[in-house]
């Protein structure tokens, strides 16, 4: 059996997609995974291997940068035929691994559009894109053809760069009827890019539609979460971060989900939109890279970047049933495209096919 091997510098680590695949490539392959530290109660892992390297506690930071150094050393000594990096999991640093790598990148820095790349520093631009040049990385994982097309054309390789899009578990998330209550719906991040639009919106839609509630899932700020009092009252519901997985029972309280964002961020693929589609929910979002699933799909509206559009385009999903059920339809048939198990297949042929060509 194949020995894959990957690093975080904590377990379990938060990205949901990482954490799903972790289970499901255990099951195909000999897998270890190599953590700076684990957190209680999550130390035992009966589906792959659980190490973790640092057997003292050190300061997050200092952990977060120490730990992949001493995860490269260990991820050759765990005799790994292949080595997957996800680069928002642990600082990648390749240059001592004996075994190829595939390099799993969902948000790239080098793709953003000039403005938003003026604020990072050079440097760590200019490191990212020596990363991606390294020769010892023999495959780069990107979720979707426009960050692909970005990538070569910064001079990768192309038969180096594999898309393989995020994918939706239809198991859970599966079409409901369309409720009555016109409950309005967004979860996820809540930093600036989208919380600003998102108060917006629900300012307006509070002000216009004395009936429309809201249900925002996630991590809200303190001061968000009084400012979203402020406008809608008792008419907005908060219950905090929950679990992907258990998402589909608060999106199908939904009558309309909502994309809030107010720039474009080089082309990712936002999962959150493959579950509102896949749920038979309307979208609304606006005219940014992310939102080409519903400009492929016609499984929403989009919309210009200003909350008054969004506002007047959520009102008529809200008002029109006929076309509410004929958007939440193209979303279904849309995400079939994007069935989970496919994902999970291009990866274990992906991981093959590197051990097989070295």
């Amino acid at each position: 059996m194949l020995r894959l091997a990957t690093s975080v510098s904590t377990w379990p680590f938060y990205n949901f997609r990482y954490r799903k695949l972790l289970f499901e490539l255990a099951r195909r392959f000999q897998l270890y995974v190599l953590a700076g530290s684990a957190l209680p109660g999550d130390g035992k892992i009966s589906t792959f291997k659980l190490l973790r390297i640092l057997p003292f506690k050190l300061p997050r930071r200092v952990r977060y940068y120490v730990s992949p150094l001493i995860a490269e050393t260990a991820l050759n000594i765990v005799g790994a035929d292949v080595v997957w990096l996800f680069d928002t999991a642990t600082p990648i640093l390749p240059f001592f691994l004996r075994a190829p790598v595939v390099l799993d990148t969902d948000d790239p820095k080098v793709v953003l559009p000039k403005g938003e790349l003026s604020r990072i520093p050079k440097l760590s631009v200019v490191k990212e894109l020596r990363l991606l040049k390294n020769r010892k990385i023999r495959k780069i994982v990107v979720p979707t053809e426009m960050i692909r097309r970005k990538f070569v054309a910064l001079g990768l390789d192309e038969d180096r760069v594999t898309v393989i899009p995020n994918g939706v578990d239809t198991s859970l998330f599966y079409p409901t009827p369309l409720p009555e209550e016109p409950v309005v719906l967004y979860y996820g991040t809540f930093q600036p890019h989208r919380a600003r639009l998102l108060l917006e919106v629900i300012g307006v839609l509070a002000r216009k539609r004395r009936d429309a509630k809201f249900l925002l899932i996630g991590n809200i700020p303190a001061l968000m979460r009084d400012k979203l009092l402020r406008v809608a009252g008792n008419r907005v519901e908060m219950p905090g971060f929950v679990e992907h997985d258990s998402l589909p029972k608060f999106i199908q309280k939904a009558r309309v989900c909502i994309f809030p964002q107010d720039k474009s961020l080089g082309g990712r693929l936002p999962a959150k939109l493959l579950d509102y589609m896949a749920c038979g929910r309307p979208v609304v979002g606006t005219n940014v890279d992310e939102s080409f699933p519903l400009k492929e799909s016609g499984a929403g509206i989009v919309t210009e970047i200003n909350a008054e559009a969004m506002a007047e385009a959520v009102i008529r999903l809200l008002d029109d049933d006929r076309l509410a059920e004929e958007l939440a339809r193209k979303g279904v048939e849309h995400t079939r495209k994007y069935d989970w198990n496919k994902m999970v297949e291009d990866y274990v042929e992906l991981f093959h096919q590197v051990y097989n060509d070295q």
